[in-house]
């Protein structure tokens, strides 16, 4: 279950977390100046009273949080993101509550500490040999330009920390802010509160792995970074970044090495281990030695030193802490139960609705069911173009969407008339879901798989084959399949001229609608299609007895199904009675020629209603 809404804090609370965001304002490296251009992004400002009593009202836990129990104690390990937005400033409940629950803050790197920036500062001058070649320093100070940074605010650094600065400064037209880095966030509150807030590196360590060994490695990874400023690559990247640390999304953040593009050469990948595999180990010792001291810790470090083989949360179980990660995500959306196949454009809106709190996975999945909206609207184009961006995003991501992409292209192009084009789609859906063991899924896509085959034979063969994964499956979605997929037997069986089995199949499909608790339109649907084989077989006054409840139940309902009274019409036409059947086939063509949905008979369907009609 999620947590509760965080409690508004008291007002002596709120007036603390205000000064320790003054302060978080105050000692934030890398703000554009005051005098900037209108252009510039203001610099942020403490919030009002107002703005931060709203922001207590919208706390939601955020980032990524493990508890570390040794020798009788609990610490935490939190990971966080060195620049956010003011609303994500405040902490969560559970977060909140593991925050109080300790005596002392540690950081990566107080920078609130006048001395940890003073020796930041030494550490980060240039020396000797360091500079960059003409052209490119003239590059890196038009980014400067564009970013709103004063001319003093690089002069002297090393390069390495220049482009770090002006990447981090980035953000800012995204509305995120060092100011509100949650380090920061979390050091004001602890001074505030009177809690010891200690570093776990010294400047020099952080900066020696921030410095590329090589003059050519360094510049190379400066060009490589303004390239991905320039263009827009970095921004996009940091902004996704943020976003999975304030979904508390840890599947994506395990995946980041899959869909970062930060290791794309000799150079990036080299930084890369330097900058967090590299630094893991003595944060890892210093946060255990901080814990055997006989103090709880909250230990608040980035969140991407938690991704990986060598990752803390790892290093910490080696040290024999028992770590246990405290789920913050969103749980899962139940997209089964958003659904309401009646209604495309009412579920396009409550899919679109969850998107809201959805993790990078759960999101793609949401939006693949956006487009199976559009495609039983018959709204091809528009549900392509839904595939297309998610498809965009499907780097790294898991098997769940992945395969959810592979469905809904393959039943927009099967909808709009092009099953060979969606038969390689939902072979390959069949082949990931399996070995993920995505078991309703795996269903999904086998009956697809049916669907589109050529040959009934063909068709009876995969449905038997999905049939019998759906009766093994442990996962009772996957499960209930069984009805949907007698139904496509008996039509597959129908379509061979089998009709005593397909009629069997069809009882199977009604008994497991009923047993399932359908809702009352599948439980009718199920009815039809006995009736529809009861005429198959010519036993029309048993078909017409069943169709005369449907009508019957269809009436005090106050709803209609055009193909109730078709089948009442083809029943009494069977029977000689051309007269009494002629209004039912009005009956049936003034409905079901209003259909707009890929349930829709096709024109020469329709036209047979229309002439019988007359």
């Amino acid at each position: 279950m999620r947590a509760p809404p965080a409690k508004l804090l008291p007002m002596k609370g709120l007036n603390r977390l205000r000064r320790a965001l003054a302060a978080a304002v105050l000692a934030a490296p890398g703000l554009a100046p005051a005098q900037a251009a209108a252009a510039c992004p203001p610099p942020p400002e403490p919030p009002s009273a107002q703005e931060l009593a709203q922001a207590a009202r919208d706390a939601r836990d955020r980032g990524f949080l493990w508890k570390l129990q040794k020798d009788g104690r609990t610490s935490w390990l939190y990971g966080t993101v060195h620049l956010a937005r003011l609303e994500w400033a405040l902490p969560g409940p559970r977060v909140r509550e593991a925050l109080e629950a300790s005596e002392l803050l540690a950081l990566d790197l107080d920078l609130q500490d006048p001395e940890v920036r003073r020796r930041m500062a030494a550490a980060g001058v240039a020396r000797p040999g360091e500079s960059l070649p003409a052209a490119l320093q003239q590059r890196l100070e038009r980014r400067a330009q564009q970013e709103c940074a004063a001319p003093q605010m690089l002069a002297g650094l090393k390069p390495e920390l220049q482009i770090a600065t002006l990447a981090m400064l980035a953000g800012r037209r995204l509305g995120l802010e060092p100011a509100w880095g949650i380090d920061m966030v979390l050091a004001g509150w602890a001074r505030q509160a009177g809690r010891p807030v200690r570093s776990l590196e010294t400047a020099e360590e952080q900066l020696k792995a921030l410095a590329s060994p090589q003059r050519r490695e360094m510049l190379e990874l400066v060009a490589a970074t303004l390239d991905e400023l320039d263009n827009g690559r970095a921004q996009a990247m940091l902004g996704h970044i943020v976003q999975v640390w304030a979904q508390g999304d840890h599947a994506r953040l395990q995946r980041y090495p899959e869909w970062c593009e930060c290791q794309r050469t000799p150079a990036e990948a080299a930084a890369m281990r330097r900058l967090l595999e590299g630094r893991n180990p003595d944060i890892a010792a210093r946060i255990d030695a901080l814990h055997r001291s006989g103090r709880r810790v909250f230990a608040a470090v980035g969140s991407l030193h938690m991704v990986g083989e060598r990752a803390l949360p790892a290093l910490m179980a080696q040290r024999g802490y028992r770590v246990e990660r405290v789920v913050l995500e969103a749980p899962s959306p139940d997209i089964l139960a958003l659904w309401d196949f009646d209604d495309p454009a009412g579920s396009e809106a409550r899919f679109r609705a969850a998107l809201a709190d959805a993790t990078h996975d759960a999101a793609l999945s949401l939006r693949t069911q956006v487009a199976r909206t559009h495609s039983l609207r018959r709204q091809f184009a528009e549900a392509h173009r839904e595939l297309d961006a998610v498809d965009a995003g499907l780097a790294g991501a898991g098997a769940e969407p992945r395969v959810r992409a592979l469905l809904e292209r393959g039943r927009t192009w099967r909808s709009s008339g092009e099953p060979a084009r969606a038969r390689p789609l939902f072979l390959q859906a069949e082949q990931l879901a399996r070995s993920a063991g995505l078991e309703f899924l795996h269903v999904d896509a086998l009956h697809m798989v049916a669907l589109v085959q050529p040959d009934p034979e063909a068709q009876l063969e995969w449905n038997l084959r999905a049939l019998a994964a759906a009766r093994s499956a442990r996962d009772a979605q996957a499960r209930r399949w069984e009805a949907s997929l007698n139904h496509n037997i008996g039509w597959a069986l129908h379509d061979a001229g089998r009709h005593e089995d397909a009629l069997q199949h069809f009882d199977a499909a009604l008994a497991a609608r009923l047993r399932d608790g359908a809702k009352a339109q599948r439980v009718r649907e199920a009815r039809w299609s006995v009736a529809r084989q009861l005429r198959a077989l010519a036993r029309h006054d048993e078909a017409l007895a069943r169709l005369r409840e449907l009508e019957a139940e269809l009436a005090a309902a106050g709803e209609t199904d055009g193909f109730v009274p078709e089948e009442i019409a083809e029943n009494l036409l069977a029977l000689g009675r051309a007269d009494d059947a002629r209004p039912f086939f009005a009956q049936a063509h003034a409905q079901l020629s209003q259909i707009n949905t890929v349930d829709r008979p096709d024109d020469a369907r329709l036209a047979r209603l229309l002439a019988l009609s007359r």
